[in-house]
């Protein structure tokens, strides 16, 4: 062994291959990697074969040269494989001729044309010397591998054109390139022995390891995996071995007298030792160097159970913000996600930190994401051509923010928002560790934010008008109920807007045309609209619009603006043949005119109704409840007759009809007859003292007209049976609300009153039918009915009792508060029944507004 000068160098030189080796073909595999594996496979050849040609092993000195001489052959053209995949640069035609080019010189190479076997020379001191004999041949490879030199020249000059002199691991490679070629040169010195070429070799391949490891393609903890512990342990033992077992024998044999077999196996249970000890001792660091990975490894995990059970961007958000801020001394955080073709900053580490930035999605940042690094410094940034035409208003914002790093959050080739994080406590770099993590996060939160986004749109697709863009009735119902929970102790308006006669426009002009308006329309709305509310289309031709905070005037007044501006379409030059085009309005007002959704709903439709009513093309406000003076029954009275005389009130409209559906019904049963005129009264007079407004009033008169008509359908058997009622004649009994609901809603401008007429029977504590609805959600109209209703059932003569006594039937009505009647209706109709407002009628009623 030492009879072999510096064989130790190359030997050291073959180790630190080896463990490159072992560590890289555990890497992830990239092209950089894998030409990176196949130079230091090719550097492991040169150096072995060199080291066993020294040593003269078998099958002798020409093999081991000729495995060596190959090796080093070959070793220009797979550097310049690798600087091409480190730049990305194809160069498929070079790397063919260098290919084919290499090939030929390693077959001739292999027959000795351009270089000989060396020849084996003792030293005066015992060493051996290895002398090469030189011809004029060898010109032609080593000009063949200056080209291939040139070519990795002009690879990094471009690179660095490209990307600037401080692309990470660019300068590493430069100095590996110029250190190798510096070796080399010093290795042809006449009378060196020293072995330059390989110690220059083994810098040359820690230079492009450190480039790789600077671009962030593997992690140094890799050099302490198992295989690479395991293949250390046994080169330092083999080496140990070499050189200190024969010195160690020699002392146990002369020093102690034992014998030479005793010693041989002495040495070996102290070598086999000293395996165990160096293997464990290597376990040891790498479990400590690998205790930060897996704990980085475990936030990781839990990260991305945490944002993949949501699919809210706010939670994925925040929950990124967090596991960045809790990893790294970050100083702050910022989110930008797009938006009209730019990167808005939407969320931040710390609330008081400005957010009124973005980056436009053209930006050379963006730019670079894309095609070089979606994680990278910007002191690596700023070294790039990206950063010079970066705009002048964008590196302010870095320079302001304090930006450090930025990290893209990709899905595919698209970019769905910039991470930018500022420097770090104390000024410190960001480590390879760091941006590792960085990028692992921004890819969980890549799909979190892909999967956010997806639901979203499907979320907002689903509550969205496909024809006009606003919302739809499912999301109005869910909206208003939401903005009355928020509104209770303020106000809510619903503005109701309905397009004139758009049934008739359809038909005059096509529902192509017809389609064309709603959109016109509902952009009109929205724009008035803006932001102080919310637009919905609840059905064909019917918008809403949910003003949260807006009393009665504010609500009229932008009522009035969208009436003003649709109006307006009709003076476009294309719009001259076409029918007027308007749109009536109705306004309910939480509390002033309604006590819940549902009542907000109601009378905004009744004061649309009525605007309708009116002549269209208006804005009628639902007027709430008013001061009831103590003559209740001239004054319910006094609404009818009005409502009789007018000739644009509905009642006048329909008079005739109601008149003689209760002469049908008073022919067929002569009780129901008397029963619907005497709840009307009592309903009507209920409703007068419970304040509520005129056209209220006159709905609910009309609708105990006709509440029982659909017993005209019920057998007289049933009708006027005096026992009790068994299960079948009582469920069919019950069928004459949805029968008085079927007759009623084939009249015309009738169906208004449908409401009242099919909750009649419902109870307050929602054990009532058809619907078995509850509490607020009975239409107060129907709840006045109900009370009147069972008060009339009590008083008067049935075909199987007597009528009970009138303070017997208001106590009843007073008992059941709260579970079958409206308790505040009910306290009011025993007050008004025990104060006289409200009589005991027993006699044939000839016209319905007979008091």
């Amino acid at each position: 062994m030492n009879s072999v000068p510096f064989l130790y160098i190359n030997i050291s030189a073959l180790c630190c291959y080896g463990i490159i080796l072992a560590a890289f073909l555990a890497a992830k595999k990239t092209p950089e990697t894998r030409s990176f594996i196949l130079l230091i496979f090719d550097a492991l050849l040169w150096t072995g074969g060199s080291v066993l040609m020294r040593l003269q092993i078998y099958p002798g000195i020409r093999f081991w040269y000729t495995v060596s001489i190959l090796a080093l052959f070959s070793f220009a053209f797979l550097a310049y494989l690798f600087v091409c995949s480190f730049a990305r640069v194809r160069g498929f035609l070079l790397k063919v001729l260098w290919g084919i080019g290499t090939l030929g010189i390693l077959v001739l190479e292999a027959f000795g044309v351009f270089l000989a076997a060396p020849s084996p020379e003792k030293l005066p001191d015992g060493g051996v010397v290895f002398t090469y004999t030189m011809e004029w041949k060898i010109v032609i490879p080593l000009a063949f591998f200056m080209c291939i030199v040139v070519s990795i020249f002009f690879v990094v000059r471009n690179l660095i054109r490209e990307k600037g002199i401080r692309t990470p691991g660019l300068q590493a490679i430069i100095f590996g390139c110029l250190i190798i070629a510096l070796g080399n040169m010093v290795e042809i010195i006449p009378g060196n022995t020293f072995p330059w070429d390989t110690l220059t070799g083994v810098a040359f391949a820690v230079s492009l390891m450190y480039a790789l490891y600077k671009k962030r393609m593997f992690r140094l903890t890799l050099l302490v995996s198992k295989n690479v512990v395991l293949l250390t342990s046994c080169l330092l033992c083999i080496l140990g071995s070499a050189y200190f077992v024969p010195a160690i024998k020699n002392a146990l044999v002369s020093g102690f007298g034992i014998s030479d077999n005793s010693a041989t196996c002495i040495v070996v249970v102290l070598f086999s030792i000293l395996l165990v000890v160096v293997y464990f001792l290597l376990k040891k660091l790498m479990d400590a160097l690998f205790t930060r990975e897996e704990q980085q490894n475990r936030i990781l995990k839990d990260f991305s159970n945490r944002v993949s059970r949501t699919l809210n961007t706010d939670e994925v958000m925040s929950e990124l913000i967090g596991v960045i801020t809790d990893e790294i001394p970050v100083c702050g955080v910022f989110v930008c996600l797009p938006e009209d073709g730019a990167y808005v900053a939407r969320y931040s580490s710390n609330p008081l930190d400005a957010q009124k930035f973005s980056i436009s999605a053209d930006s050379p940042l963006v730019t670079y994401l894309k095609s070089e690094d979606m994680c990278f410094t910007v002191e690596e940034f700023r070294s790039s051509p990206y950063y010079l035409s970066m705009w002048q208003g964008e590196k302010k914002i870095f320079k302001e923010m304090d930006v450090a790093c930025v990290v893209g959050l990709g899905d595919g080739e698209d970019i769905v928002g910039l991470l930018l994080l500022s420097g770090k406590e104390r000024g410190a770099s960001y480590t390879y560790g760091e941006l590792s993590f960085l990028g692992t996060v921004s890819t969980i939160t890549s799909i979190a934010v892909k999967n956010a986004c997806l639901y979203e749109r499907v979320y907002y697709e689903s509550r969205t008008d496909t024809l006009t863009g606003v919302y739809n009735y499912k999301y109005f119902m869910e909206r208003i109920d939401a903005d009355f929970n928020a509104c209770r102790d303020d106000s809510l308006a619903l503005v109701y807007l309905d397009i004139d006669d758009f049934k008739l426009y359809n038909q005059l002009y096509g529902n192509d045309e017809g389609d064309t308006v709603l959109c016109s329309v509902a952009q009109i709305i929205t724009l008035v609209t803006g932001k102080n509310g919310t637009v919905f289309r609840v059905s064909g031709k019917v918008f809403a619009v949910l003003l949260p905070r807006y009393d009665g005037r504010r609500a009229l007044l932008l009522a009035e603006e969208i009436r003003r501006r649709v109006g307006q379409l009709n003076s476009e030059p294309n719009r001259h043949c076409y029918k007027q085009l308007t749109i009536s309005g109705g306004i309910c007002v939480y509390p002033f005119a309604a006590a819940s959704a549902k009542e907000l709903m109601e009378n905004a439709d009744m004061a649309v109704y009525n605007a309708k009513n009116a002549g269209k093309n208006t804005t009628v406000i639902f007027k709430g409840a008013l001061p009831v003076s103590h003559q209740i029954v001239e004054r319910a009275m006094d609404i009818l007759e009005r409502a009789e005389n007018d000739a644009n009130s509905s009642y006048k409209a329909s008079s005739a009809t109601i008149h003689a559906l209760t002469a049908a019904i008073d022919a067929k049963d002569n009780y129901t007859g008397n029963h619907s005129r005497n709840v009307a009264r009592y309903s009507t007079i209920l409703a007068t003292a419970a304040g509520l407004n005129d056209e209220q009033v006159q709905i609910i008169y009309e609708a105990a007209l006709m509440h029982d008509i659909g017993k005209i359908s019920i057998p007289e058997r049933i009708l006027n049976k005096t026992d009790k009622l068994t299960g079948d004649e009582f469920d069919q009994m019950k069928e004459h609300v949805n029968n008085a609901i079927e007759m009623i809603r084939h009249l015309p401008s009738m169906d208004y009153v449908i409401p009242a007429a099919i909750g009649h029977h419902e109870r307050w504590d929602g054990k009532g039918y058809p619907r078995g609805i509850a509490g607020e959600d009975i239409p107060i109209s129907a709840r006045c009915l109900a009370v009147a209703d069972a008060f009339d059932a009590m008083t008067t003569d049935r075909p199987y009792r007597k009528g009970l006594p009138v303070e017997y039937a208001a106590d009843q009505i007073e008992k059941n508060a709260g579970t079958q009647f409206d308790p505040n209706l009910a306290h009011v109709f025993a007050e008004l029944v025990r104060s006289g407002e409200i009589v005991v009628c027993k006699c044939r009623y000839k016209e319905p507004l007979a008091v």
